[in-house]
């Protein structure tokens, strides 16, 4: 009976080692340093910044006017929401507009059919009249999305739960 709780000790203490072994391993993987910045002062200390994730944070009418220094970095910027639906793009969208900029934020993994948590945070915004903070890389299209932002709401767009989607009909 002795050997036998030996034995049973050997294994967990084997099991605990390898379980903090891996978990000390993902958790250092996972490491990054993201910073949030504007353009000029990273055009200032660019090597201060090598090697970390950079969020240039922005306003709309410096992303157009800046558009090829921003192109392919990813940017968070907060304005109001025109416009979010699926009509004349290839993607489900939206249109951040302050009513002299327009720029559109798309999510690939939405295409027709959005998470139902980021239309709640947009309708609420839409309610309120409130501005909506987005993150997402820049591209030719407008702003690939990543996050969405409102007040005490937050929508990682990359994610999509796994509601099924049943479209209302009206008979």
């Amino acid at each position: 009976m002795k050997k036998r709780k030996e034995e049973g000790d050997i294994v967990l203490t084997t099991i605990i080692k390898k379980f903090s072994f891996t978990m000390a391993a993902f958790i250092l993987s996972g490491c990054t340093h993201m910073i949030m910045t504007d353009m000029d002062t990273y055009l200032q200390n660019q090597a201060n910044f090598k090697g970390k994730q950079v969020v240039f944070v922005t306003d709309l009418k410096d992303l157009l006017k800046r558009y090829d220094m921003y192109h392919g970095k990813e940017v968070e910027l907060t304005a109001p929401v025109s416009y979010f639906g699926d009509r004349k793009f290839w993607t489900w969208h939206l249109m951040l507009d302050d009513g002299d900029n327009k720029i559109r934020a798309y999510e690939r993994e939405y295409r027709l059919y959005p998470d139902r948590y980021a239309l709640y945070l947009l309708r609420v915004a839409r309610s309120e009249k409130g501005n909506v903070t987005i993150r997402g890389k820049l591209e030719k299209n407008g702003i690939e999305l990543n996050r969405l932002f409102y007040k005490n709401l937050a929508v990682n767009t990359n994610i999509k739960s796994n509601d099924i989607y049943y479209p209302r009909f009206n008979f």
